[in-house]
């Protein structure tokens, strides 16, 4: 249903997608251009996506012109996915390095590997946007980093004029689990809603309001969610973001001590994954942290999941919780496969 596209000059052939879905719209955007390396200190108009530091930023360019021949960009590197015994042993080195890191909270992240055919990518976006009305969805493609598609259930700035929201979505249980939330979980949530709080207040944001903590579904897993709604006192929401991002519930707190420890143990790159993803105009901005995410290959999928690390996790467990956040698109997956 997506392959409407026209071409009537072949000399202005344009080679990238972008479909997007935003939360509670009942149609896509299908837009045909092209993604290039927004530059530094430029800010984005329209679409834009990230890495997981924003040291590589992406801005979409459309054109009127289209090749009707499109075929998806994929990835030249295969992802590192690794066993869950080797899961334990580097999360539990994580771990180990937060006292002498001066961690409080870091974000460990792992790769999912599963059948997948990539020729399919429309038909998932189709099963996406239709299983998850509340999540950012979209489905992108570029030799800048190959193709991409996501269900995102966490806002990182919603702003309309002067007018800015934010959520701390951090916390996480199973779909079914009913028992209370436990101090662990009630901490990594409570640095998210710190680290946000500080962050408007640096950027002198005034009338702070926030509500929450309160139970929210995402799919397969529950959330723990505290909404924020603050005032611009000047045209700074892209530096704002800039600020938030990324927060402690994808990267962890303190910020610098939290990403030494991922770059000492991961063992993969996150590429896209926990970057930002969405559009920006100043005064009209609806910017995501790309979760719940897969890149595409033509015959696989890689799925991103990942869990938040107090000094009081343990590792088999947030094993099960990526387990969990994998189904987010797993679950859509194998209706199609």
């Amino acid at each position: 249903m997506y392959r409407t596209f026209n071409c009537n000059d072949s000399s202005q052939i344009v080679k990238d997608l972008l479909i997007y879905r935003l939360p509670k719209e009942t149609a896509p955007v299908i837009k045909h251009g092209t993604f290039s390396i927004l530059k530094e200190g430029e800010k984005p108009s329209g679409f834009v996506v990230s890495d997981f530091l924003h040291e590589r930023a992406f801005h979409f360019r459309e054109s009127a012109e289209f090749d009707p021949g499109f075929d998806f960009h994929y990835g030249r590197e295969i992802p590192t996915v690794i066993s869950r015994r080797d899961y334990q042993i580097e999360a539990q080195a994580f771990l180990n390095s937060f006292p002498l890191l001066g961690v409080e909270k870091g974000v460990f992240s792992r790769i999912k590997q599963t059948p997948f055919r990539g020729d399919r990518a429309f038909d998932l976006f189709h099963l996406l946007e239709n299983t998850y009305p509340h999540a950012f969805c979209y489905l992108i493609s570029s030799a800048e980093f190959g193709t991409w598609i996501g269900a995102t259930p966490e806002l990182l700035m919603n702003q309309e004029g002067m007018v800015c929201k934010t959520v701390a979505l951090a916390g996480t249980h199973g779909e079914n689990e009913e028992h209370e939330w436990t101090p662990k979980e009630l901490e990594e949530h409570a640095f998210v809603v710190d680290a946000i709080k500080e962050t408007l207040d640096r950027n002198e944001c005034v009338e702070i309001e926030s509500d929450g903590p309160y139970v929210v579904q995402a799919g397969p897993v529950q959330h723990l969610k505290t909404d924020f709604k603050a005032l611009l006192t000047k045209p700074n929401a892209w530096s704002i973001a800039l600020d938030l991002h990324p927060t402690p519930a994808v990267c962890g707190t303190p910020r610098r001590n939290a990403i030494e420890a991922i770059a000492s143990r991961e063992m993969h790159d996150r590429e896209l994954y926990t970057g930002f993803i969405g559009l920006f105009e100043e005064g009209n901005t609806n910017l995501f942290v790309n979760l719940r995410c897969a890149q595409l290959f033509r015959d696989k999928a890689f799925l991103y999941v990942g869990g938040g690390f107090t000094i009081d996790s343990i590792p088999d467990l947030e094993w099960e919780e990526t387990e969990h956040k994998a189904e987010t698109l797993m679950r859509v997956m194998k209706k199609i496969l």
